[in-house]
């Protein structure tokens, strides 16, 4: 409770408090001096009396006069506060008795001795009658201490008129002392609430304070001008790409929301583009020649669009140009003069010189016209439009060109995945409904002769009226719906249940590759498959390659560490797929841990002609040999490739011309 009061209502309650002790330890003060003043008017009063009755007081013992003890009462009447006086004789026996009151005092004069001794209200002591070194009794007094007068009660009176007025001056010391002491805490307070966290704008404060006060805000001003820096850097590589300085997907695709909401009905053009043989340029010259190229370009293309456009690198060689309130004619002018800066672009390094191009896409559209996901996959189709029209094109969106019919496609695709995954080994579809089959295609060895058999198994599908359809024509579908993880549970159970029904094939097998998605390498769910599998199946798992894709390792790894050290414990090995078709590739190859790298077929394809694909391959070969991985090249076409390959040193082989693909059934 007292935690929750304001700093301004502790400080009055505690000098409420102070106060208050102050004035009942006065009281209690006052009255301890007070009985304190009686005791010692009361023993002054009977020391008086005695010394003044001290010879009349002897002359009474020894004469035993009673005309003595009748003055001696007299003169005693004139001391109204002595209650009681006892003169004894030396055996004790009471030889004069007065009495004030009808007080009973029998205790009190058994106590009595020549020491002052009070008892409640009353004081008695008792005085020896001597006369030089005689002594003929004693005389004993008792006395009423409460009827000496003191001053007691005014100061009482003044006292307790007193305190409603010290409560009020504490109330207004209190409360001045805490306005005092409470301002700095409020003008923080203020300042924080008067601050824009959002837009990083924070309120100063000021002082004249030169004591713990100012330090206090000289700290919170030190303090606001790091947080303002620290967010200012965070804000900025948030909305930055660390490599080329540009924009991020992050910034662009804010920028996009606020353009496709605003209220201005101004057209805007979005330029979406990406460099041609961007990875050639990469992989021959190196990934810091290919770093420093996407700088350039990047400070190239800035100088060329106006101030207003923004320009964004989403990844790798893909960039996003926004260029807003533009009128479609002078946008497309903007994009031809980028197209053409780039197509005249040449870049040099180490005394090698390279071409550089680029393939736009380009949409214009105004607010309300798309969705944020509307417009990408518009600005996708119009870039894949350019793309299949070869290198150095530029196509601008039409709204009519195919997107609906094409999204319409995309989700009849979808429910034929979802239909096929629904099936089981051992069910039949019923016709009119889509099925997945298992296909494999010959892995050979290039340095040995085996009889063992070795094959990557494949994914097809056959539509609702039994056609045959190709992988690239249903996985990116998958991917786009997110049912990848499950395409990849199925095809992993579908052949694993299906070659443990053909034992004879088991023993003959040496090697299965089965391809996984990036998204699939971190799911829970197929983690959890797998090593239910690996559980329930008496399977040779040591024989088994998860595939991977260079781009799928390189986004994943990090996050899948634990489930690739329990599938390395399991023997199942792990295969890095495409290798070489990514950004920094020969920098991954040497942190990631694959047992097997397959060399791109992109790279085979050309290496008779183009002797930058040949070194690649060797290179690639070498550094995979010092790192004890076995590989495997792609797209092995000609008895020519198999010789080529064979002699680098690559472990296999893979292609039609070592075997086509083939249904798994074929392979039994």
């Amino acid at each position: 409770m007292w935690r929750k009061l304001s700093i301004q209502l502790q400080l009055m309650t505690l000098m409420i408090a102070v106060t208050v002790t102050v004035a009942l330890s006065s009281l209690a003060v006052a009255f301890w001096l007070d009985i304190k003043e009686r005791k010692f008017l009361a023993i002054e009063l009977t020391n008086t009396v005695k010394n003044a009755l001290d010879q009349d007081l002897i002359n009474g013992l020894t004469q035993k006069d009673p005309a003595l003890f009748v003055n001696l009462k007299r003169r005693l009447q004139g001391f109204p506060k002595i209650d009681r006086v006892l003169v004894l004789s030396t055996s004790d026996d009471v030889i004069f008795n007065y009495q004030h009151s009808d007080e009973h005092y029998n205790d009190l004069v058994q106590k009595s001795t020549d020491k002052p001794r009070f008892s409640g209200e009353d004081l008695y002591i008792r005085y020896p009658l001597t006369d030089g070194s005689q002594q003929y009794g004693s005389v004993t007094f008792i006395v009423d201490i409460k009827s000496f007068a003191t001053q007691f009660r005014q100061h009482l009176i003044f006292l307790v008129m007193a305190l409603p007025v010290e409560l009020l001056l504490a109330m207004i010391l209190a409360w001045w002392i805490s306005r005092s002491y409470n301002q700095p805490f409020t003008v923080l307070v203020e300042a924080m609430k008067r601050s824009d966290v959002a837009n990083n704008r924070f309120k100063r404060v000021e002082t004249e304070a030169q004591n713990e006060v100012g330090d206090l805000f000289d700290g919170y001003n030190h303090m606001i001008e790091r947080i303002e820096t620290t967010t200012r850097q965070i804000r900025f590589q948030s909305e930055h790409d660390a490599l080329t300085g540009l924009y991020n997907r992050f910034y662009i695709e804010n920028r996009l929301r606020q353009a496709l909401t605003q209220e201005s009905d101004k057209p805007h053009l979005l330029l979406c583009f990406d460099l041609d043989r961007f990875k050639l340029i990469n992989d021959a010259a190196g990934y810091r020649a290919g770093d420093e190229l996407l700088k350039m370009l990047a400070h190239s293309c800035q100088e060329q669009l106006p101030d207003k456009a923004v320009m964004a690198r989403l990844g790798g060689d893909d960039f996003y140009v926004l260029l807003p309130d533009t009128e479609a004619e002078t946008g497309l002018k903007q994009a031809e003069n980028l197209r053409q800066l780039l197509a005249d672009y040449r870049f040099t390094w180490e005394g090698s010189a390279y071409s550089v191009s680029a393939t736009f896409g380009v949409v214009c559209f105004r607010a309300h016209d798309f969705t944020l996901d509307e417009l990408v996959k518009a600005t996708d189709s119009a870039f894949a439009e350019a793309k299949s029209r070869g290198r150095n094109q530029l196509h601008l969106y039409q709204p009519d060109e195919g997107y609906t019919e094409n999204h319409q496609h995309q989700v009849q695709v979808a429910g034929w995945i979802k239909d096929a995954l629904k099936a089981t080994p051992d069910s039949h579809p019923s016709p009119g409904t889509a099925r997945f089959e298992l296909y494999a295609q010959a892995i050979k060895p290039l340095q040995t002769q085996t009889s063992q058999l070795g094959y990557e198994v494949l994914l097809r599908m056959h539509d609702d009226q039994g056609r045959l359809i190709a992988p690239d024509n249903f996985l990116p579908t998958a991917e786009r719906y997110q049912l990848m993880t499950e395409v990849d549970i199925f095809v992993l159970n579908t052949y694993v249940d299906t070659v443990m029904q053909q034992p004879a094939h088991l023993d003959k097998l040496g090697l299965v590759h089965v391809n996984l998605s990036g998204s699939s390498l971190n799911h829970p769910d197929f983690q959890s498959n797998l090593k239910h599998l690996i559980q329930t199946r008496d399977f040779p798992w040591h024989k088994l390659e998860l595939e991977v894709t260079e781009t799928a390792a390189v986004d994943n790894f990090n996050q899948a560490v634990t489930f690739i050290e329990y599938c390395k414990s399991q023997g199942i090995g792990l295969a890095l797929d495409d290798f070489g078709t990514g950004m920094s590739s020969f920098e991954y190859l040497k942190s990631l841990p694959f047992d097997v790298v397959k060399i791109d077929g992109s790279f085979v394809k050309d290496m008779h002609s183009d002797p930058t694909d040949h070194a690649v391959i060797r290179y690639i070969q070498e550094i995979s040999a010092l790192r004890h991985q076995k590989t495997v090249a792609e797209y092995v076409e000609t008895e020519q490739d198999v010789q080529a390959l064979t002699d680098i040193g690559v472990t296999y082989g893979q292609g039609y011309f070592l075997g086509k693909p083939k249904p798994l059934t074929d392979w039994f």
